[in-house]
């Protein structure tokens, strides 16, 4: 049986606007990377155990991993773990991966 982990970015309301029009966000889930998107969080299926995350973004045409924030998780079988990745108010501040109670009650 696998643990499922659901990311959702949710940029800092003093630098959304700028991020969600001119950056991408990422994840890597055990190093391995995958695009996320600003408006739908995505759901991946992992084996139980503990896993490696790191939440950041790239400006559009770059390749500089900026804001990187990092966390270990562990999950186990058929456990699901919501985190919701927020930076800073300023650009320069890493991304924090939050686990979220539940949808709708930590907004």
């Amino acid at each position: 049986m696998v643990a499922l982990i659901e990311i959702e970015f949710a940029p800092h309301w003093v630098n959304a606007a700028l991020v969600r029009t001119l950056a991408r966000p990422f994840v890597t889930i055990d190093g391995v990377e995958h695009r996320q998107s600003w408006t739908d969080p995505s759901t991946y299926a992992l084996e139980p155990g503990s896993h490696e995350l790191a939440a950041f973004i790239r400006y559009r045409g770059t390749n500089a991993a900026l804001g990187t924030g990092r966390r270990s998780v562990s999950v186990q079988a058929g456990q699901q773990v919501s985190l919701r990745a927020r930076n800073g108010w300023a650009n320069h501040m890493p991304f924090e991966l939050e686990l979220r109670r539940a949808p709708g009650l930590d907004e």
